[in-house]
């Protein structure tokens, strides 16, 4: 289902965007997905960071626990996404889940039978790549993403050079950037 907003089902792009980075830009947790499906082929996750935030350093007071976390996507050993995010989880039923039964932070809300509201926040253009800011948020749980995308994500059979490594969270200014987040 879509999950863009109860009463709103589209959004207006920027037209520096093609038709299927606008996909991709406007995907509301299932990029593995659509990826899969445009390669007709699995897409795996690799997770390189997955760590648990100490109690003093959590940004927000009520989180009972927060993850700073990092993965790739993968299509074929080629890097197609690089995500890194901050969830956050209020509830303890939801932390039971993580910590205990090992659920994955990424199959939580699948897992619970959830539909997360999704934010789009930012979203912009560096030299080679793509990039989105957004949130899926539930009660309990809060994730906040940026997914970072190879201009040539589309073209299967090159390595994206500029995924081919850890992408640190403070990329390179984009040279374009757009804010989608709701004036107050």
């Amino acid at each position: 289902g879509d999950i863009m907003s109860a009463r709103e089902t589209s959004i207006v792009l920027p037209p520096e965007f093609g038709p299927m980075e606008r996909v991709l830009l406007t995907a509301n947790g299932n990029v593995q997905r659509i990826l899969s499906a445009f390669y007709n082929s699995p897409v795996t996750v690799e997770v390189l960071r997955n760590d648990l935030v100490p109690e003093s350093q959590r940004s927000h007071p009520l989180a009972l626990a927060e993850y700073d976390r990092e993965v790739q996507l993968l299509v074929s050993g080629n890097v197609c996404c690089t995500a890194t995010s901050t969830v956050r989880l209020m509830d303890k039923e939801h932390l039971e889940l993580v910590a205990e039964k090992h659920v994955g932070i990424g199959q939580l809300f699948r897992y619970l039978n959830v539909l997360p509201a999704f934010e789009l926040l930012e979203l912009g253009r560096g030299e080679g790549f793509f990039w989105r800011l957004y949130t899926l948020a539930s009660s309990g749980v809060h994730c906040e993403i940026k997914e970072v995308f190879p201009d040539d994500v589309f073209a299967l059979g090159s390595v994206p050079s500029v995924l081919t490594g850890v992408v640190p969270h403070g990329l390179s200014p984009a040279s374009s950037v757009w804010d989608f987040r709701k004036s107050a």
